[in-house]
């Protein structure tokens, strides 16, 4: 019996690229009618509301101010057996892509929830796209700590977090509480009545963050299949490195005792935050990763590597000051208007 998926997304003026995405949904081959689209949208003044319903979306309109948060919105509202989180910017790459997906699902039924091993690497993409898809992450720093959750394109085998079994089509892969990859997102199923055992209203709804309290209830196992997702953020190096400010600003620091999921853990990462930052600064490193890359898949979005690695380590350490700054501001107002 074919199991009932609701795509659930939140969007914001995303125009021309969520209709991509819609459409690979509602060209799979699985029976639609078993497949609800709900979409929380922010606002959005550019045609994206018509473009949802051209699809047979549900449009939930939302003031929330954010993508996460957005996404605890349109969850409310979903009611199938299986939840098909996607970003606006992800497309399907082929016709029997949910099919397979779920009959890993139907298969495994232990399992919490399924993704792809890879991101979808096209050599005709944009230059960022392709570097994103290579090394498996946007984020250099979660790709250095080793808490990515796809796979890069510089090894063929399992080189990721937990303890992996290899089923042929996918791996079965059992995640330690203590060690969490960066789970929840661009593709990924999950069961609904799993996934409402976690703290998903719209003040503590993050992707990661609710992967992490079903790991810790002992929801630990997941299927990583031996395929792939178009992930077509679109952005040039501005919109992107402007992104990752906010993305650090708003979800990690200014949400920091929300937070269930820790990308960075002072306790245990301190050394190796301060070995990236000799990693980023040398710029030797990171341009020897490329060239490795670049000899295993021939493609020179690798060299963007030592780059990017500098420019995040930069970004985010001004983040961490100015956020720093205004806390020690406000303890000092606090104290001279006692």
């Amino acid at each position: 019996m074919t199991k009932s998926v609701s795509v659930v997304m939140a969007t914001f003026n995303s125009g021309p690229i969520l209709e991509k995405a819609l459409k690979s949904v509602r060209n799979q081959i699985y029976d639609q009618k078993k497949v609800e689209i709900v979409v929380a949208d922010g606002g959005s003044t550019d045609g994206t509301v018509e473009i949802i319903k051209k699809f047979g979306g549900r449009v939930i309109s939302e003031k929330t101010g954010g993508p996460e948060s957005a996404k605890a919105v349109a969850l409310r509202y979903a009611k199938n057996e299986i939840i098909l989180e996607i970003d606006c910017d992800n497309i399907l790459p082929n016709k029997n892509w949910l099919k397979t997906m779920v009959g890993v699902m139907e298969t495994e039924s232990s399992i919490t929830g399924c993704y792809t091993w890879r991101y979808r690497h096209n050599p005709k993409d944009k230059i960022l796209n392709r570097y994103f898809a290579l090394i498996g992450a946007n984020d250099p720093v979660a790709f250095f700590l080793g808490r990515t959750d796809r796979q890069s394109y510089l090894d063929d085998q399992w080189s990721l977090l937990g303890k992996v079994a290899d089923k042929g089509r996918y791996f079965l892969v059992e995640f330690n509480k203590n060690d969490i990859p960066t789970l929840g997102a661009n593709g990924f199923l999950i069961r609904r009545k799993l996934l409402n055992q976690a703290r998903v209203d719209e003040k503590h709804f993050f992707h990661i963050d609710v992967n992490c309290d079903l790991i810790k209830k002992g929801y630990c196992k997941y299927a990583v299949v031996k395929n792939d997702i178009i992930h077509d953020s679109g952005e040039g190096f501005v919109e992107f490195f402007l992104k990752r400010k906010r993305y650090m600003e708003d979800l990690y620091l200014r949400d920091l005792s929300k937070r269930r999921y820790l990308l960075y853990d002072k306790r245990k990462d301190q050394k190796k935050i301060l070995v990236y930052v000799f990693y980023s600064l040398t710029l030797i490193l990171p341009t020897i990763f490329a060239i490795r890359g670049y000899l295993k898949k021939k493609d020179p979005a690798w060299f963007l590597h030592p780059i990017v690695c500098w420019l995040i380590m930069v970004i985010y350490a001004l983040s961490v000051i100015n956020w720093q700054a205004w806390n020690y501001l406000g303890i000092l107002r606090r104290k001279f208007n006692r």
